[in-house]
């Protein structure tokens, strides 16, 4: 697939199945996270969730990864993060790892924490936890709180031998009452403690799914969206990486962009999330990460999918490369439902029992940008 703007191209090369639940009948739901801690050589997160629970719409489960050492040709067998797993039989909560990084060689998983007893997703949030390691995902610390906050981790970045996180801190995942913010932690020690930073001036009520990242100046962005109008995404600037923020405005993307994914490859800014309603898998560009494009559709199924994350890697001719990792539905034909109201009934607060299509498969795509 080839996507033409004005003195460049998006090159998309097919979609693969990277994680076939549908064979197992089980889904995938919220974990994508990816880093890598040597050059070349990465983890690979997926979740390992029921498809019965909220019909594969809950991180009811446990955390599979998987290790890639030629940037992703070839990948090993499957781990369980014993975290995870620990969390399940415990009962109390079940664990998802939305984000990761690596710094200084260490991997650094962001966990989600949520009731095992809910049968949606994934409310009430606990404290998000942190695990480390320093082998390659062969061996991991135990669990420790990120803060004492309850919330969400929606980004992790890395500038400077410093990681920056971006947290939702509230116990929904998008803001409900006066106290519910954005918060800005920052750690320099390779993820051991994180400080806060500083409380984005974005109003968070009805705002959920963060993302972070620096332009070509050093300027971090962050953005936020706005539940009751996925289309419009609040935006503000940071010009001393997270310390002060400029006063907030709003960017427009046409088709929406649920659970936005902000990366930057060969000077052009790429977008990636699911449309607004929910009938596909969306991405955008854009030179100075304010000025969008009109967006294009790069996959059509219809449900509560495309949850998605990427990783900037390298081929050995020195190429760069974008590592697309997303959800997609594989039970899109057994229903009629009609997917744009029924995400209109969650957004809204709606007890909704049955949702039919949201299991799903984990799917790997490469981008490229031509010239």
């Amino acid at each position: 697939m080839e996507i033409i703007r004005d003195g460049f191209s998006v090159i998309l090369d097919e979609p693969i199945l990277y994680v076939d639940n549908k064979s197992r009948f089980r889904s995938g739901h919220m974990s994508h996270a990816l880093a890598q801690y040597e050059k070349g050589k990465f983890i690979d997160f997926n979740s390992n969730c029921s498809a019965l629970r909220w019909d594969g719409h809950s991180p009811y489960g446990w955390i599979e990864y998987r290790i890639s050492e030629d940037a992703g040709k070839t990948y090993s067998d499957v781990f369980t993060l014993p975290y995870s797993i620990d969390s399940l039989n415990d009962g109390i909560y079940v664990i998802s790892v939305e984000k990761a990084v690596a710094i200084n060689g260490t991997i650094v998983a962001f966990c989600l924490r949520s009731p095992a007893y809910t049968y949606g997703c994934c409310s009430p949030l606990s404290t998000p936890t942190i695990v480390r390691s320093f082998d390659g995902g062969m061996t991991w610390t135990s669990a420790y709180e990120l803060c004492e906050r309850k919330g969400r981790v929606f980004d992790a970045i890395i500038r400077d031998s410093a990681i920056y996180a971006l947290m939702s801190c509230g116990e929904e995942w998008a803001g409900k009452t006066s106290d519910d913010c954005f918060v800005l932690y920052k750690s320099i020690d390779n993820g051991e403690s994180f400080q806060e930073l500083s409380v984005l001036p974005i109003d968070f009520l009805n705002r959920g799914y963060g993302a972070l990242i620096f332009d070509k100046k050093g300027d971090l962005h962050a953005y936020a969206l706005n539940d009751q109008d996925v289309c419009n995404h609040d935006h503000t600037v940071s010009h001393d990486n997270g310390v002060t923020w400029d006063e907030p405005d709003t960017i427009f993307f046409k088709i929406g962009a649920n659970n936005p994914q902000i990366a930057l490859i060969d000077d052009v800014f790429i977008m990636h999330g699911r449309s607004s309603k929910c009938d596909g898998y969306v991405l955008y560009t854009s030179l100075d990460a304010v000025n969008w494009d009109n967006g294009t559709y790069i996959a059509n199924k219809k449900g509560l999918c495309y949850y998605s994350n990427h990783l900037n890697l390298t081929e050995e001719n020195g190429e760069e490369f974008l590592l697309l990792q997303y959800s997609e539905v594989y039970n899109d034909d057994e229903t009629g439902i009609d997917v744009e109201t029924l995400a209109k009934n969650i957004f809204a607060g709606k007890n909704v029992q049955q949702l039919s299509n949201a299991r799903v498969n984990v799917m790997h795509r490469v981008l490229k940008i031509k010239r």
